[in-house]
């Protein structure tokens, strides 16, 4: 399984909201890769906590022959699509589009960690990635997406309708 974090907390001025911004960016990741699911979306709180807004968040599976680092390449091609800027860790965005994990592969490279290595920390990604896949196995840590999550429970999440 090879899956795809999307997440928005800012408006942008061609799309509109970070839920917006997150549907924009699931028919652009069409455009390069066939896309099997996608989760529903949620409204979840920065981590690390802060003031800035609520993010939007949501998991895409995909499928494709490409390595993990040409994945990379069109990823970032999308954020730059949304003029995205990294300037510093964990600010605020239009869209992150982050590679969550490729299939079984357990990558440990400066550039790419593979499966990324807080995603078990996160109930942002671990939540929507249950929508499509409440059985999908942590290549590293060998346990259930279910069970990872059900050690998040204090982590705020909401639904969004």
């Amino acid at each position: 399984m090879i899956i795809i974090a999307v997440g928005s907390n800012l408006h942008s001025d061609t799309y509109g909201s970070p839920l917006k911004n997150c549907l924009k960016s699931v028919m652009l990741i069409k455009k390069f890769f066939f896309v099997k699911k996608v989760s529903r979306f949620y409204k979840t709180e920065p981590i690390p906590k802060s003031n800035q807004p609520w993010y939007v968040n949501g998991v895409v599976e995909i499928k494709t022959n490409l390595h993990p680092f040409d994945i990379l390449k069109k990823l970032f091609s999308i954020e730059d699509h949304f003029k995205r800027i990294r300037k510093k860790k964990n600010e605020s965005r239009t869209i992150d589009l982050d590679l969550i994990a490729y299939n079984k592969l357990i990558c440990k490279k400066k550039s790419l960690i593979l499966p990324h290595p807080r995603m078990h920390q996160r109930m942002f990604v671990l939540k929507p990635l249950c929508d499509i896949n409440p059985k999908w196995v942590h290549p590293v840590f060998k346990e259930k997406a279910l069970n990872l999550l059900k050690k998040l429970a204090n982590q705020k999440i909401l639904n969004i309708n």
